[in-house]
């Protein structure tokens, strides 16, 4: 099993200045969405580990998250219910929700796929080709698709048999109109255990999807049934240090521990899914943007201040060259906002 680390933030930030531009009209959205998922019924079970919800907590923006005492994933202490996953993710065709990924015109998508999604598919192919000499000839299935951003960027890397699903309209007949027709199927979210059974994949990938499923243990169960199935390649969000710097910066925008982002995993909680699955980790690679978060949370803060707000742009000169060396000791530490992994289902 090898280890990567670290990913230049700079080419990020151009893709992120609406965290910069619309803080407060973010953070409301964000605040309306936890609005409804404080209503839900309380999760009594680790979402990871589905032990008994027990371990320390502490409250973020009005929700209550707790520590599992088993495998330490974090949990918000409310359920994904039909209520809060249709709010998010499905209502109006999906269309608010892909807001968050909208891009103006081809030339925003192909720079999107260029500098966040092409160096995922470029790792991919370098971690399969340590133990498969021609990963170009096996399929590939893309389970939360989007708006088609990593099945171009697979393509680019000569994956051409990859297609995607995707529950939100709107994001498939976007990607459909760049991609071709049907490279990206759109599926009710209630279908999704009878596609997983009945695909023939080589290759199944959940680039930040995981976290967004109401079930993700009776998703790993099916893929795992599934021998069809050789290789699962996850994007997840972790327990990182941006979820201390939210819970200091409240007035914010938070993009680690909010919105759909209801529990994130941490390295333990990851290595318990992984033996309780049966899975072999191929590879891993750490990388986060908790510097981004920093950097982003001092800019906004000295911004809405009106004494402070001439030494914004020299916050920017100071912490800019910084923030990669920054980061990247957090990610070789593993406590990076953000893993892939590559894994194998080992088969008979």
């Amino acid at each position: 099993m090898t280890d990567k680390y670290g990913k230049s933030l700079i080419n990020l930030l151009s893709h992120k200045k609406s965290f910069f531009d619309s803080n407060d009209d973010l953070l409301s959205d964000l605040k309306s969405i936890n609005d409804v998922y404080i209503k839900q019924p309380r999760r009594k079970h680790c979402k990871n580990c589905n032990s008994k919800l027990l371990g320390s907590s502490f409250v973020k923006q009005n929700v209550k998250y707790i520590i599992c005492h088993k495998c330490e994933h974090l949990n918000g202490s409310h359920e994904d219910t039909d209520e809060f996953c249709s709010a998010l993710y499905t209502e109006d065709d999906g269309q608010k929700y892909a807001s968050n990924y909208n891009v103006k015109n081809i030339s925003e998508y192909n720079k999107r796929v260029t500098d966040i999604y092409l160096p995922k598919a470029k790792y991919l192919k370098k971690s399969l080709l340590t133990i498969e000499k021609k990963p170009e000839l096996l399929s590939y299935v893309d389970f939360g698709a989007g708006s088609g951003y990593f099945i171009s960027a697979m393509r680019k890397a000569g994956f051409s048999n990859s297609i995607g699903y995707e529950v939100s309209k709107s994001q498939t007949e976007m990607g459909n109109s760049i991609l071709g027709r049907k490279s990206i199927i759109l599926h009710s979210k209630n279908d999704t255990l009878n596609i997983i059974n009945s695909l023939t994949a080589d290759v199944v990938s959940m680039i930040g999807v995981l976290e967004h499923l109401q079930n993700p243990r009776d998703v790993l169960s099916a893929l795992k049934k599934n021998t069809n199935f050789r290789f699962l390649f996850i994007s997840v969000p972790t327990f990182s240090p941006s979820v201390f710097l939210e819970a200091v910066f409240p007035e914010a925008m938070h993009r680690q521990l909010s919105g759909g982002h209801t529990h994130l995993y941490t390295e333990k909680s990851l290595e318990h899914l992984i033996s309780e699955f049966d899975l072999k980790k191929v590879s891993a690679w750490w990388f986060g943007a908790d510097m981004m978060d920093f950097y982003r949370f001092i800019y906004t803060s000295l911004k809405a201040n009106k004494d402070t707000q001439e030494i914004v742009e020299e916050w920017s000169k100071v912490f800019i060259p910084l923030m990669d060396q920054m980061q990247i000791e957090i990610d070789k530490k593993h406590l990076s906002s953000e893993v892939h992994m590559l894994l194998e289902f080992p088969r008979d």
